[in-house]
This record gives C-alpha cells, structure tokens and sequence, in this order.
C-alpha cells in the first residue's frame, strides 16, 4: 500500500508517496495527484506552517480617504484566500515604495509622513522580518529624501529611482522642492546604499518593473510635478550589464503617471490606469531582450519594438496612485490555496476626476488580471481592508496560521 509521507506546503495537489519497488520489494519515493475533494476535507485541515511562506501579498502604508499617511501594513494570504492585518511600521509613509530583499525580508523606502511632502520628507528604511513579525528601522537611509519613487530587486540589489525630494541644502518649501532622475542602490551584503546610473529624464509617479534578473523598465512618471508638469508616455530601461538607462522608442498610447505596472512575462508590461483617472489600459510589448556586448547601450531590436501584445479592456472605472503586481492564483474554476494560475493584481488607488479635493474616493477594490486567459476577472477578489493610495506593494514570504 502506499501511504502519504509529506505534503507539499506550495500552491499545488501533488505530493509525495511512499510506495513499494514491486522487483526488489523497498521502499520508493514517487508522486501522485489527489482529487480536489479528498485533499480539501482530508490533508489541508491538518496543515500547519512553522515559517513563513511565500507568493503572499503585502500592501503597506499609503494615504487614506482623508489624506493622511498609514502605517497600516495588511497581507492577502494567498492559503485562505484572505487579508490579514501585519504590525504596523514604524513610520507614517505614503509615496512610499517596498521591494523583497534576498533574505525574504521586505524593505520600505522613503515617502512622507503626516507633516507632507515637503517638512515631512523621509530619507529612513524599515524592514519587516516575517518570521519575527517585527519592523526595524535600517541603520542606512537614502541620500536624497524622496517619496514618488519606483523600487525593484535587480541582481541581488534593490534599486531605488526618481521620485520627488528637496534641492541639497534648501529649506523646507515647495519652491525648492524638484523631480529626480537620481537612482540609489541597496547592497544588502554591507548595508549600505550607494549612487546609482541615473536616468535619462527626471521622473516621478513613474513605476518600476523588474524583467528577469538583468532588465528593468521604468515607466512614465511625471517630468516636474512642481511646476510645468507633464505627463511622460516614455519608457527607460536598465541593462545591469551595461549599467546604463536608454530610453525605447516605442512609446506609451497615453502618457501615464501613478498608474499601476507589473510584468506579465520578461518581454511584456501591463500598465492600467493613471492621473487623471484613466481607466484605461495597455500592454508593452519589449522584443526579445537578447545578449549583448558590455559595450552597447541599446541594440535596434531592442529599442524600436513593436506592439505584439494582446488587447486589454480599461477597467470600469478610472484609478490613480494604484499599484500592481504579478501572483499566482487559483485559476477561474478552483479555490484556494491551490494558486497555479499567474495573474497581475491591481489595488487601491482613487478617482481625482472631481476638481474638488472632498469628492475624491479610494478604493479598496482589487482588479484580477488573467494572463492565460488574456482577460479581466469577472469574479470579485477580496477588497482590501483599508481603502488607500499613494502605498506600497510586494509580494514575499508570509506567516499564515493553520488551515483552514
């Protein structure tokens, strides 16, 4: 007979067996599929976790429906199909960003607290140990105070661009406050953050996608939001090889700022809505990110591309300050925590369409994106708890308690 030995904590039904070798009469290891049903009623009640697991989503500060800045930290369990609350930073921050350090810890950077965005400018880290449940400040902070900015984890560094942060040595006032095309880099192995390349144009609200290990796009943003603002429809993108940003030129449909972004594969970027209350969308299509010399900034293939993505639908309503990110889910017809399926999840953000501050709305409705099925979920995700904009979202590794 054969007896289950291990389950498999991931987001899938197979597991392993310990069966009988029928010739030599041992013990052997094979794999075996359980019906839905029989692994629903039967294995996942007796489930526990002793660590953190991974593939769960976290959104973290923001601003709320009276503008002000959260420390109000909430996961999505991706194993009960649920938001659970998180122990809140340290910190008050919204234009905050997150990114997942290679230990599995997450790091927050930057933003502004409740005096604004400009006396409340912050240059400080946190980082959050899902393990120990516990923020900390880290000991290195930005250069450049900045809130705005775009975060992603490129080559074992995390990369810190643009965003909005005060003239070196002004005083604290919006007269001297200016968009930037600096980037600092995260070396988790001194603790240290360093100067990065900077980019071609300044940019803020712009968001930042990692492609595989190698590539990283920024995308849109705005070029002065302090004085004649405009929208940007470009898009940069980083060769760590090369260590330089060159600017594609294949351009956005509609010039984006605080719009939500998150790769769809190595060559392909959703990107929905964005001030002014778009609800719009569209993918970016990158071709093929071949090899090239250490030498070339950007080869033609790549910076001409071309538009071979398919159509997306606009939301039914038009957001701004939203973010997004790529997730395994269950697929339309199965349930949790059997998460196969790769979907882009769009969160919060609000509608600024009214000219009158009182009337402007957050959201806390979340947007699913089927990428197989090329298509927006008609089925209802759970809305996170706190409506908000202007925040932070990463997925990484989450304490989750037993099931269900």
């Amino acid at each position: 007979m054969r007896r289950i030995q291990w389950v498999n904590p991931g987001t899938s039904t197979v597991i392993r067996c310990l069966g009988t070798d029928e010739r030599k009469g041992t013990p052997r290891r094979t794999r075996c599929s359980l019906p839905a049903c029989i692994y629903n009623d039967c294995i996942a009640p007796f489930l526990y976790f002793n660590g953190p697991q991974s593939g769960q989503l976290y959104a973290v500060g923001g601003r709320d429906q009276m503008q002000d800045p959260l420390d109000v930290v909430e996961m999505f369990d991706t194993w009960h199909g649920q938001w659970v609350t998180c122990p809140n930073m340290l910190e008050r921050r919204a234009g905050c960003s997150a990114a997942l350090l290679p230990d599995g810890r997450l790091m927050v950077a930057g933003g502004y607290d409740k005096r604004g965005i400009v006396e409340g400018l912050l240059s400080t880290c946190e980082v959050f140990d899902p393990a120990m449940q516990r923020w900390s400040i880290d000991a290195a902070e930005l250069s450049h105070p900045r809130w705005g900015h775009g975060c992603a984890l490129l080559g074992g560094f995390i990369f810190t661009v643009g965003g909005c942060s005060l003239r070196p040595g002004a005083p604290p006032r919006e007269a001297f406050m200016e968009t930037l095309r600096s980037c600092e880099v995260y070396d988790p192995t001194s603790g240290k953050w360093t100067p990065g390349p900077d980019l071609n144009v300044a940019r803020a609200g712009a968001r930042v996608v990692a492609l595989s290990n190698r590539y990283m796009a920024v995308v849109g943003g705005c070029d002065d939001v302090f004085g004649q603002a405009e929208l940007l429809p470009t898009v940069e993108l980083f060769d760590v090889d090369v260590g330089k940003w060159s600017i594609l030129d294949m351009q956005l449909s509609t010039p984006r700022t605080t719009a939500a972004a998150a790769a769809m594969s190595d060559r392909q970027i959703l990107i929905v809505g964005g001030a002014p209350s778009l609800s719009s969308a569209e993918v970016y299509h990158l071709p093929a990110l071949a090899e090239r010399q250490a030498s070339e900034v950007c080869d033609q293939e790549l910076c001409t591309g071309r538009a071979e993505a398919p159509t997306v639908h606009a939301m039914a309503e038009g957001r701004m300050g939203c973010q997004a990110v790529a997730l395994n889910l269950p697929s339309p017809d199965k349930a949790f925590p059997l998460c196969n399926t790769s979907c882009i999840v769009v969160v919060g953000g609000e509608n600024g369409d009214d000219d009158v501050e009182s009337n402007i709305r957050q959201f806390n409705s979340v947007l699913v994106y089927d990428i197989e099925g090329q298509s927006w979920r008609e089925k209802s995700f759970p809305p996170i708890p706190t409506s908000r904009t202007a925040m932070a979202l990463v997925v990484g590794p989450g304490l989750i308690s037993g099931y269900p």
